[in-house]
């Protein structure tokens, strides 16, 4: 079934459970407690993530708890605190909670429930391209758009933009934001993200971080750890096999170049796509598969990052190392997706790019022409560290009454 499908349907079932959603505005809310949620509810991963863990070993002001649709992450994670939501459990806490925090959309924790809470929207990185009522005003039609206004004023908690307070990592974000959010300025905090905490701690990451901590502490023996994170192509007929063998991609070539040269090209698809490539190159010795959803943990190991128009060259730029950029289908990327808040080549003009495998592994082992020791996105994160901690004291200021808003 295609995503499209699955969208529908999902939102069919959710209209017909409206009556649990006009339920849940009536149920006593507590103020002190918070439930997190990441990935439609299917991943323990991104800025969430790090933010539950950190509440783990620290004692905030408040109760919280993770809740998620996918019963074998819930029986992974063996924590207290880590919910499954179709449990008695799972809904009590749900419908008494009276704060969520989210990485994704409303759907990251089930909205028929959603009555009567707030919204702190972590968001999921820095945006390259348009969000929200932005992308909408774009590329919809005023007919299409004057209908989804309709829609989502009938049923308000279907709404997947829909937030209370935004996290951000720097001023020069909260116009675009607010923008796309349709929520003033003051409601956009910048605080910095949760998950770039990691990328400067990679001494501390253990299992409670990743499945992969063994695999992770043996990259230190190569002389250079490459990760590509290419960006999912949503709408397209694209996925991450076509950025592979349409654009020269020699499995054996590029293995023996790597061995050469003691180098490894870790592939880390988009969580959208962890299977299309299951079992597809595991006979070489050099390449390898990272098949978590989230790729934080493998980024404090990386020494070359790879992407092409994922917000996650934001967040690596501040490690100082090496970013290559790898828009192999520049031109018919931007012309199916004419929605960047940037232009591309001006913001990055300072990474070197690439436009197929054999020039990017000549770059690498050949030309060797790659800057490092240098930010050129300074102005896109504020912050260095210390960002769960900022996060979970504005939590408080929240949840005690604190928390001042000029009007």
């Amino acid at each position: 079934m295609c995503k499209v499908m699955q969208t529908k349907i999902v939102t069919l079932i959710y209209v017909l459970l409206t009556p649990f959603y006009l339920l849940s505005l009536i149920i006593p809310k507590n103020k002190k407690l918070i439930v997190l949620g990441s990935s439609l509810g299917q991943h323990f991963a991104d800025n969430p993530k790090y933010l539950f863990l950190y509440l783990e070993k620290h004692s905030p002001a408040f109760e919280y708890y993770w809740i998620t649709k996918n019963k074998n992450l819930y029986l992974k994670m063996k924590s207290e605190r880590f919910l499954y939501l179709y449990s008695w459990k799972g809904l009590w806490i749900l419908l008494r909670a009276k704060y969520l925090v989210l990485s994704h959309q409303v759907n990251d924790i089930f909205p028929p429930l959603h009555g009567g809470k707030k919204i702190i929207q972590l968001w999921h990185g820095t945006p390259l391209k348009r969000l929200g009522h932005d992308r909408d005003a774009l590329l919809n039609s005023k007919t299409k758009n004057f209908l989804k206004k309709i829609f989502y004023a009938v049923f308000p908690h279907l709404y997947y933009m829909r937030a209370d307070y935004i996290i951000v990592a720097a001023d020069n974000q909260k116009k675009i934001f607010s923008s796309a959010f349709k929520l003033p300025e003051k409601k956009i905090f910048v605080l910095g993200q949760p998950r770039n905490d990691i990328l400067f701690q990679k001494e501390k990451i253990s299992s409670v971080y990743t499945d992969k901590t063994d695999f992770l502490h043996t990259l230190s023996s190569y002389n250079k750890v490459i990760s590509w994170l290419p960006t999912h192509r949503h709408g397209s007929n694209k996925n991450i096999m076509n950025l592979l063998f349409d654009y020269s991609f020699n499995p054996k070539e590029i293995n023996r170049q790597l061995k050469e040269n003691n180098s490894i090209l870790i592939i880390k698809p988009h969580f959208i796509e962890l299977n299309v490539l299951k079992d597809k190159l595991e006979n070489f010795s050099h390449i390898y598969i990272y098949d978590e959803a989230d790729p934080y943990p493998l980024l404090s190991f990386t020494d070359i990052l790879v992407t092409d128009y994922s917000s996650i060259v934001f967040d690596f730029s501040m490690t100082k190392k090496p970013i290559i950029l790898a828009p192999f289908d520049y031109d018919e990327y931007l012309n199916n997706f004419k929605d960047f808040y940037y232009n591309y080549d001006i913001l990055l003009k300072d990474y070197p790019k690439v436009y197929d495998w054999k020039e990017l592994m000549n770059l690498i082992f050949c030309e060797k022409k790659i800057i490092e020791g240098r930010n050129f996105l300074a102005e896109f994160n504020q912050f260095e560290g210390n960002s769960c901690e900022r996060v979970v004291k504005f939590l408080e200021n929240l949840v005690t009454g604190s928390l001042y808003i000029n009007d």
